[in-house]
């Protein structure tokens, strides 16, 4: 029996005041704002029933297994701010915003404050610009600062907890190690009280423009600063299986752009009209700061005992970090007079195994022969909308690209190599060095097949894959009815939809459009998920 229940409620008080005097237009509200969620959790369950009939099974008449357990959690904030607004002649525009945030999360530091302002100028009303009437409709300058505070965390973090256990926390008083004495307390959390908010401080500069009535342009350029970061502090293993607390780390910093452009138009007296909107965005990601030392890293999480991803003080957050795999050697003696792995006096260099490259020179390969070998983040993404209508028919789509990107196709590990057991890929019976299949060795894409060959499940290029993508996000062709039936309803339509109905992209894997983690610090890793599926739909709309 399992049950859960939460409840969450909102409060939100404000207050606003405006005037309008000529051309001068005031505005500012001021408010409070609280917010609770609570949740609660129990199970209970029993095995092993002496008679199946439904009316007899309950938690009472189970034999065995007995088992239960619940847990409760709560959340809160609470927020003060306020808001000015001013435009003049709606040629100048100010806004100044300011947030007093507390969260129950924290502990010696519940509160932060974050302010934001922003400034517009609609160049195109100035009356050195009345020359520019007869093809520029509207030009718009904007400026804007903001700060924002992150408190996505643990809801206990500042709070170091204790739990019994009767396999953790117990000893055998006689010196066998499985005698127990009695249920005992172990730590089950490690707490930091001092770890205040996350905060990310923006700034923007952009421009609006419409062109010729049909032409739309934006383009923003940005910068975002983020301190104090929230992340879980890495502790060593001898300090157990505690859960361990966030703290604040570092800086990070991003700068990109972003750049629209749309057009709408008709023709044919107004029978066919069409529309396009184009968007392009690239960043530049950079840990300018993540310790006071500067050889300090920040690692992400175990995959099989194994790390992908690494970031430290003036490298993106995060890359991925490994080996670098030069080829498969083709003979023994090939193997023998490259630098040994792993370790001086290392035995897996063979022929059909991966030929690691040694960075540091040191004469063989080991763990300082690691680097950053490729990154999660795009070269640019974009997207593209088009809207087409001929009389009563409609057709609409969207495309949406990645470019550049890396992936870890970390899956490949269970149905590529034999560690794991699972089903195994036909690229490992046909492209695997000395199969049967390849017309020569020198055109094989995988080491050879042994069996527990972990070492070549390194972190390494060998994982690495172009995560590139296009892919048509929707399509949409309708048709109007009421053409037909000459207006008898206020609106009816008939369509065909569809969702992901392509993807161009090289990556080997089931999805190149992976899920987004829950720890950034774990980004571009495939550890496997169901393929984004396709959708297909046949519908009506109709309006009385």
């Amino acid at each position: 029996i399992n049950s859960r229940f939460g409840i969450n409620w909102t409060w939100t008080n404000t207050i606003e005041y405006g005037f309008v005097t000529g051309q001068h237009n005031f505005k500012a509200i001021a408010g409070a704002e609280a917010y609770d969620d609570d949740y609660w959790y129990m199970a209970a369950s029993r095995a092993q029933y002496p008679f199946k009939d439904v009316n007899y099974l309950s938690l009472n008449t189970g034999l065995r297994s007995l088992a239960n357990s619940d847990s409760y959690s709560q959340y809160s904030l609470f927020s003060l701010f306020g808001r000015v607004n001013y435009t003049f002649a709606d040629k100048y525009m100010v806004e100044a915003v300011l947030r007093r945030d507390g969260s129950s999360r924290f502990g010696n530091t519940k509160y932060g404050i974050f302010p934001a302002a922003s400034i517009g100028w609609r160049i195109s009303e100035e009356s050195f610009m009345a020359s520019t009437k007869s093809w520029l409709d509207d030009l718009k300058l904007r400026l804007g600062y903001g700060v924002v505070g992150n408190d996505r965390m643990g809801n206990y973090n500042p709070y170091t907890q204790f739990a019994y256990h009767e396999g953790d926390a117990s000893y055998g008083m006689n010196g066998a190690n499985g005698a127990f004495s009695g249920t005992g307390f172990r730590q089950s959390t490690f707490g930091n009280a001092d770890v205040k908010w996350e905060t990310t401080s923006t700034t923007n500069i952009g421009i609006d423009a419409t062109l010729l009535k049909n032409l739309t342009v934006t383009f923003d350029v940005w910068q975002r600063t983020t301190k104090d970061m929230l992340y879980p502090k890495q502790l060593p293993l001898v300090l157990g299986t505690a859960t361990r607390p966030s703290i604040n780390i570092g800086e990070m910093k991003n700068t990109g752009f972003d750049f629209t452009v749309g057009y709408a138009n008709s023709a044919l007296n107004g029978d066919f009209t069409y529309s396009a909107d184009f968007v392009i965005s690239h960043y530049k990601n950079e840990l300018t700061k993540l310790t006071d030392v500067a050889t300090d890293f920040y690692q992400g999480s175990g995959y099989r005992e194994k790390y992908y991803t690494r970031t430290q003080t003036g490298h993106a957050f995060p890359e991925f970090f490994g080996y670098i795999v030069e080829g498969i050697f083709q003979s023994n003696e090939e193997a023998a007079a490259w630098p040994k792995a792993f370790g001086a006096t290392g035995t897996y260099n063979k022929a059909g195994h991966f030929k690691y490259r040694d960075v540091d020179g040191n004469g063989y390969i080991d763990a300082g022969d690691r680097t950053y070998i490729g990154s999660p983040h795009p070269d640019f993404t974009a997207g593209l909308s088009l809207h087409l209508g001929y009389k009563g028919l409609s057709l609409m789509t969207t495309l949406y690209a990645s470019v550049g990107n890396e992936l870890v196709n970390y899956v490949s590990r269970f149905i590529d190599y034999t560690q794991f057991e699972s089903g195994k890929s036909t690229r490992r019976l046909y492209e695997s060095w000395g199969s049967p299949y390849l017309s020569s060795n020198a055109d094989a894409t995988m080491p050879i097949i042994y069996q527990n060959d972990t070492p070549h499940q390194e972190p390494s290029t060998a994982f690495l894959e172009d995560g590139s993508f296009l892919r048509m996000k929707t399509l949409r062709i309708g048709y109007d009815l009421n053409r037909v039936l000459k207006n008898k309803f206020n609106s009816l339509q008939v369509y065909f939809q569809g969702s992901d109905l392509f993807t161009l992209t090289k990556y080997s894997g089931l999805d190149p459009e992976i899920a987004i983690p829950s720890s950034a610090i774990n980004m571009g890793i495939d550890s496997g998920a169901w393929p984004t599926r396709k959708q297909f739909i046949f519908g009506i709309t109709f309006g009385l």
